[in-house]
């Protein structure tokens, strides 16, 4: 008994590498949200620059017509060119949509792999602390059998002995 390799030693062994593999997981997804997170920001930071910059290109577009006369064609093309400024925003406003769903996305599969680490360490220290019980135990029960032994080597107690 002395000695004694604890059973669940090999089980113990793999909910550690689980917890490793869930740090790891949750580290990447960690990385993945701060990334869409930067995209995002990235892309708001287009989206508030043409909101700014559109105005006076339309102002600049409509200084440049004024006064000149213009034909149907023409006044339907530069209808036209302010139509494809609004959707330049609104086809970026859609763009800062998309990357706001994705961060949400991101969030809620770092939460998921956080609870991954916490479960996986939960696992690992029930194991630990069956451990800790079972090596107490084993200790006991070395220190009984000691005990025993020691307590057979002095052979049977006789009346004068005084020990």
């Amino acid at each position: 008994m002395a000695g004694a390799k604890y059973p669940l030693a090999a089980m113990l062994r793999v909910r550690g590498l689980h917890e490793d593999q869930a740090k790891r997981d949750a580290s990447a997804a960690e990385q993945r949200l701060r990334e869409a997170q930067e995209m995002r920001d990235g892309r708001a930071a287009e989206l508030e620059r043409y909101k700014a910059w559109r105005p006076e290109e339309e102002d600049r577009r409509y200084a440049a017509i004024i006064g000149k006369p213009m034909d149907v064609a023409e006044l339907a093309e530069f209808r036209e060119d302010l139509a494809r400024l609004a959707q330049g925003e609104a086809e970026r406003r859609q763009q800062v949509d998309e990357a706001d769903a994705v961060v949400n996305e991101r969030q809620n599969e770092t939460e998921a792999a956080r609870q991954a680490v916490i479960l996986a360490r939960r696992a690992c220290m029930k194991l630990e602390e069956h451990r800790d019980i079972w090596t107490a135990a084993m200790r006991k029960e070395e220190e009984r059998l000691a005990d025993l032994e020691m307590e057979e080597s002095r052979g049977p107690a006789r009346a004068d002995d005084e020990s």
